[in-house]
């Protein structure tokens, strides 16, 4: 690897230079060691407490994939290749947006984090109105169409090739958004969207195979190449020139669309499997229905703290008796608050 007038060159890629290009992205692995030393801590912290509870070996190993795909898209050749090859730009892409994340979420940190804390503040965090916002399936898949469109689609590419800088930024944008993305839609989280049910989440993932597919034709389709500062970044061509600048762009469009679409149908799959495992209302909306009624009404006055906290508790709100007189409780004391400020005017 060398530099020439401020242009970064890499040797051509072959299945030997693949083997032995490697590099050492010191933040992006001292994330990957806290992480996952934290975690451990966390496991091991549980196992060990005095209640004996547990904590499934499959969700470490989903978390240390995870952490292994981001220290291989950050420090392999993906990422050596990545600023020479936009297909190596993309399979980067599609793991730091759909794979890491997706892993990253089956392991359940979060609930892990919430049942280490005994004083329940965790659990009220993750529960609390910033957090179902922030996590709110609608928005997260939108933030996940506007990601992608934000970074293909407009000269964002093609100023990320020329600024070092911003392809660490746009590495740290696809995980945040394909980890919001994929929170609601395929964890069982302690968030307001634990329940989130089934029939939704599959829905989501088939949608969210529209910005991967619509992207991937448009960069296949274009006659000419949308990021040119690609050419600049290498001076070889493999088989003796056949793949330009043009045709390295249409085969990462076609990659986006192949391998993108193909991760959302395996994640389809695997919500459907889910879906056909669960039981009574789980399996559709009556949950989901049920907590955010339940929420809703519990948000509507601070004051009457016991009410919300037997709101928030509570299974089901119509057949639970002490949730019902919650209930009605608290549409009394919201009629009298009206009649009183109906009273002053």
């Amino acid at each position: 690897m060398r530099e020439s007038v401020g242009v970064h060159h890499v040797e051509e890629l072959t299945f030997t230079s693949a083997l032995l290009s490697w590099k050492f992205a010191f933040w992006w692995d001292l994330l990957i060691v806290l992480l996952g030393v934290t975690y451990a801590a966390g496991v091991t912290r549980l196992r060990r407490g005095s209640r004996g509870r547990t904590w499934p070996a499959h969700r470490c190993w989903l978390f240390a994939s995870g952490l292994v795909s981001l220290f291989v898209a950050m420090n392999s050749f993906v990422a050596v290749y990545g600023h020479a090859l936009f297909t190596m730009h993309m399979v980067q892409h599609l793991m730091l947006i759909m794979l890491v994340p997706a892993l990253l979420v089956y392991g359940k940190p979060l609930r892990l984090w919430s049942e280490l804390d005994e004083s329940g503040r965790v659990a009220r965090i993750l529960r609390g109105r910033a957090v179902g916002m922030l996590t709110h399936p609608a928005w997260t898949m939108v933030l996940y169409s506007v990601v992608l469109v934000a970074t293909h689609l407009t000269p964002f590419m093609q100023l990320m090739l020329l600024n070092p800088w911003l392809h660490h930024a746009e590495s740290v944008l696809y995980l945040v958004a394909g980890y919001l993305t994929f929170l609601p839609l395929l964890g069982t989280e302690p968030t307001r969207w634990q329940h989130f049910p089934y029939p939704l989440r599959v829905f989501s993932a088939l949608m969210g195979m529209g910005p991967d597919t619509g992207i991937g034709v448009i960069l296949m389709m274009a006659d000419d190449p949308l990021f040119p500062a690609y050419g600049r970044m290498r001076d070889w061509w493999i088989d003796d020139g056949t793949l330009t600048v043009l045709a390295d762009q249409r085969l990462g469009g076609g990659i986006m669309w192949f391998f993108g679409d193909a991760l959302m149908a395996v994640f389809a799959l695997v919500l459907v499997r889910q879906w056909m495992r669960a039981n009574g209302s789980e399996a559709g909306f009556g949950n989901w229905l049920e907590s955010a009624r339940r929420s809703a009404l519990a948000e509507t006055d601070g004051e009457a703290d016991s009410e919300v906290q037997s709101l928030r508790t509570t299974d089901d709100l119509d057949e639970d008796e002490r949730a019902r007189q919650a209930y009605n409780a608290m549409l009394a004391r919201l009629a009298r608050q009206d009649e009183q400020r109906s009273g002053r005017r």
